[in-house]
């Protein structure tokens, strides 16, 4: 076996280890269970909520809102008599969590002129997106038992209570969809919402397995022992490389994998065309985040020529995180296209940006800014690996010293 080839074996097998690997493993599993969880949530907020009815009244008024829950709801419990505490156990036992107390004078106050009360008791058992909008299901219940009422007391119709039909027609890029801009608006923040922060996630680990690794055998003085060996360095930086961008591209294959299981895209429940993602349009993600990682190992390498220990290195990831976290955060409340032009251009410079923007860009057949952007991230790339194999020539390795440079980073590291 060549030398470079085991060096190339060597690294590879170095970030092999458990500790580098299985955050990498866990992220795509993560997303799409997240992925998974939004969609379980989403159906299980579609379907009729449970409740129970405690009716003191046994008056016409009183009937309507029995009769409303009854059409529009699981009503698990129906009661006339007890504690309300009382019912909303029976209404748990039975799957439910909102009792609708009704009190012997409703009738009564909405003959006089007045307002009618009801009182909702509602347990909450989980301090979650599910728990808390189950009950505000049971808030819009309440609102169309009051619309009955309004219907029983003045005789009027549904279209004289709500004269304006609406419909909805938004273009979204070009595509035609037929819902509100609210409805599309949710849909795609739900497709969305964890992307950006995987391929966060994956540049940071990417980054924090090759630093630490560079720390490891500066601590070991075995990068020492490398340097003296008859290779070129610039064979050890190639090595090293390779090795990285070996289990980069694991990563990438792992998590482009988990964006097409997670099938992104809107569009087919509003009556307009689908808009989803193509088999291109995930080999164009794929290349992005690739030529994105082989930067990061690039420039977390140089860094790591730095690093004096592994909590140094802890330190020296700081600036690579927080140039993967401004993209993630920037794309994940607002679109790059409604951005002014300083704004836009300050976070296409940062070549994390494109992997991350790439699935919404691509979703509306943008390919020119995801193809621009692969190519300025294979141009950081090569501008990362320049400067690693110029600190590799240097002395910075042997010594420990590059002037200024290294006071600078000394400091941070303290």
């Amino acid at each position: 076996m060549r030398p470079f080839t085991r060096l190339v074996w060597k690294e590879a097998r170095e970030l092999l280890r458990p500790r580098y690997i299985l955050p990498i493993l866990m992220l795509p599993v993560l997303f799409i269970a997240m992925g998974q969880g939004l969609g379980g949530i989403e159906e299980q907020l579609g379907n009729e909520p449970q409740v129970g009815v405690l009716a003191y009244d046994d008056g016409e008024y009183a009937d309507v809102v029995r009769e409303t829950l009854q059409a529009r709801a699981d009503v698990v419990y129906d009661g006339t008599d007890g504690s309300p505490e009382r019912a909303l156990n029976r209404t748990t036992e039975a799957g439910g969590s909102a009792v609708v107390v009704v009190p012997d004078n409703f009738t009564e106050r909405i003959r006089d002129g007045q307002r009618g009360r009801v009182r909702l008791y509602t347990q909450v058992e989980s301090v979650s997106i599910v728990g808390i909008a189950s009950s505000t299901q049971v808030e819009g219940l309440i609102s169309q038992a009051g619309r009955n009422l309004t219907v029983a007391i003045t005789g009027a119709t549904e279209t004289e209570l709500d004269p304006i039909e609406r419909s909805h027609t938004t273009y979204v890029k070009g595509e035609r969809m037929d819902a509100s801009p609210g409805a599309i608006s949710a849909a795609f923040t739900s497709q969305f919402v964890f992307v950006p922060v995987v391929i966060m996630f994956a540049i940071v680990f990417s980054g924090q397995m090759v630093m630490n690794s560079m720390a490891s055998e500066k601590e070991n003085k075995t990068l020492e022992t490398l340097l003296s060996m008859p290779v070129k360095r610039r064979q050890i930086v190639a090595a090293k490389l390779l090795g990285g961008s070996f289990i980069g591209l694991i990563a990438t294959a792992l998590y482009t994998g988990g964006l097409a299981f997670a099938q992104l895209g809107v569009g087919t429940s509003f009556g307009g065309s689908a808009v989803t993602l193509g088999g291109m349009d995930y080999a164009l993600i794929a290349v992005s985040l690739f030529f994105s990682l082989v930067g990061t190992l690039a420039l977390a390498l140089a860094l790591g020529v730095f690093a004096d220990s592994q909590q140094g290195a802890q330190m020296l990831l700081l600036p690579l995180s927080g140039l993967a976290i401004v993209p993630m955060f920037a794309t994940m409340f607002t679109d790059i296209d409604t951005l002014g032009l300083g704004a836009k251009a300050a976070l296409l410079v940062i070549p994390f940006s494109h992997p991350i923007i790439a699935p919404k860009r691509l979703l509306f057949d943008d390919v020119g800014l995801v193809i621009l952007g692969i190519g300025y991230e294979i141009l950081f790339a090569v501008g990362a690996v320049w400067l690693v194999i110029r600190l590799f020539d240097s002395d910075r390795p042997i010594t420990g010293d590059a002037g200024w440079l290294d006071k600078l980073v000394g400091f941070v590291q303290r």
